[in-house]
Order: structure tokens, then C-alpha cells, then sequence
């Protein structure tokens, strides 16, 4: 099979998106890295059967009611429930038992998408006995994306490699506990949700909102050039509490990071690490 085609874009087509994605939308997406930016860009452009980069450019520019849509297709919201299942047996059984302690838990999760990764913390730390003293954050550009995310609703079709993903990490629990089949959809348990907040907020653009003993940002610096990536790895770090735990993606790395020397690794295969105390 041939690879899929996409349009050209020039880079000062691509300068244009910046300037309009800034000074009309307060979206930067300078630090972006270009190779994935402009295949998305073209993927959109060849979906709707636009001429070039030029036209999305002008939609953009005169019809503000399309970038909710727009932030929805350019956006990678690829995400499952307990994807990776060997990284949240580890935070289970390596990271939550540093700071379980503690009086409560604000967890943030950066980049949260459709809500999977939400629904798999909150079924871990049901199922740790964690859930009542934590307050999750749920955060994403992508306002469509959140709004799914607050239904807990999915297509019939992810249910098997839901489910297996999660026997992997509780091999004696059935996902019926917390998922159930209607008709051709799944509905997860809205308990789930009932300590969850979502909120649109951008990563790149705007500050955090106070301290968190965990916090995850799981396959979203992989499309950041190294600058972006040391900028939000720093912002992330400076969020955590002292002894908190930071988790990002299995194949991303933090070695453009600055703030890397701030942390020690829990479990280095599996990408967790732990705020260093202060000196």
C-alpha cells in the first residue's frame, strides 16, 4: 500500500496559520514540531477537499465558529483505556504507594482527550481505595474532544481491547464492574466522573492552577519541538509537589528537558518519576 498523498504546504502558509492561530484565537503553535503539524494540516485540507493551505487559512480567518471543529481534527486524539497496561500496573504498585499518604491527591491530567486515561485513574484508585481523598483535573485544547469526555460513552467497537487492556492490569476483575454494553455503545459507571473536573485549557499558552501530587502528560510531547518540550516539562515539574509523581508517555523522553534533573525516576522504562525535595 502506498503511502497517503497529502497537499503541500509552503512555509509561509504555514507562518500565516501561526499569526491568524495567535492574534485571532490565542493558540500557539509555533513550538509544534513542523513535519506533524503539516500532515495534519494536510489530512484536514484533503478531507474537505479544500484547495490548499491558503483557503483553510481564510475559513479560519472568517469563520470563527469553525475552530472548535478545527481543533478537533488537528488535534491527535489517538487514547484508550489503560493504554500501555504494564505503565499503570507500575504507577499502582510503584508510584501511588509514595504518595498515598497523604491527605488528599490532585492529580492532573494534561492532554486528557476523549477521557480514557481519566476513566483508568479513576478505576485505579477505586480500586486502591485512593478514589474519595483525590480531585482530577482533566485538561485539553480540544473542547469537542472534553465534551465526549464528560459523557464516558464509546463505540461498541473499543470494547474488547478495552477490556483486555484492563484484565492485564487486574486479571481477577471483569470490566462489567465498570463498563456496561447498550445497544452499540459502552456507558461507563458516572461515579467514575463524580470527583473529576474538565476543563478547556491550553498547555502551551496558559499557566497551571496550583500543586499536584501526580500528574500525567502521556504522548502529547511527542509532537512539541524540544524547546516546547523542555517549556511544558518545566511548567509541570513546577506544578508538582515536592516527592510528586510526574508520568508521560513509554516512548517519549525527557532528555531535552532542563527540569529533568529536578526529578529521580520511579520506574524509568515505563516514564514515572518523583519530584526531588528541595536542596
Amino acid at each position: 500500500m502506498f503511502p497517503e498523498v497529502l497537499p503541500e504546504i509552503s512555509d509561509s502558509d504555514l507562518e500565516h496559520f501561526f499569526q491568524i492561530m495567535l492574534s485571532q484565537y490565542g493558540m500557539d503553535f509555533r513550538g509544534y514540531a513542523t513535519s506533524s503539524l503539516k500532515r495534519r494540516l494536510g489530512t484536514v485540507i484533503k478531507r474537505y477537499g479544500l484547495t490548499g493551505m491558503a483557503v483553510l487559512n481564510q475559513r479560519l480567518v472568517t469563520n470563527p465558529d469553525y475552530i472548535d471543529y478545527f481543533i478537533n481534527e488537528i488535534t491527535v486524539s489517538t487514547t484508550e483505556l489503560f493504554r500501555d497496561p504494564s505503565a499503570w500496573i507500575a504507577l499502582r504498585s510503584q508510584g501511588l504507594p509514595l504518595v498515598q499518604h497523604r491527605p488528599q491527591l490532585r492529580i492532573w491530567h494534561v492532554g486528557a482527550s476523549t477521557g480514557e486515561e481519566v476513566l483508568s485513574m479513576a478505576i485505579l484508585l477505586k480500586e486502591t481505595g485512593l478514589y474519595e481523598k483525590a480531585e482530577i483535573f482533566a485538561t485539553d485544547i480540544d473542547r469537542r474532544s472534553l465534551e465526549q469526555a464528560r459523557r464516558a460513552v464509546y463505540p461498541l467497537r473499543v470494547y474488547k481491547g478495552y477490556e483486555q487492556n484492563f484484565i492485564q492490569v487486574f486479571p481477577h476483575l471483569s470490566l462489567e464492574k465498570y463498563a456496561h454494553v447498550e445497544v452499540n455503545q459502552v456507558f461507563f459507571d458516572p461515579s467514575l466522573l463524580d470527583r473529576v473536573r474538565f476543563l478547556q485549557h491550553n498547555i502551551v499558552t496558559e499557566g497551571t492552577f496550583g500543586e499536584f501530587e501526580v500528574i500525567l502528560c502521556r504522548n502529547l510531547l511527542i509532537y512539541f519541538t524540544p524547546a516546547l518540550q523542555n517549556q511544558v516539562v518545566t511548567r509541570l515539574v513546577d506544578s508538582l509537589t515536592e516527592g510528586g509523581l510526574l508520568m508521560i508517555g513509554t516512548k517519549e523522553s525527557l532528555f531535552w528537558c532542563e527540569s529533568a534533573r529536578r526529578l529521580s525516576p520511579v520506574n524509568e522504562v515505563e516514564r514515572i518519576y518523583r519530584k526531588r525535595s528541595s536542596p
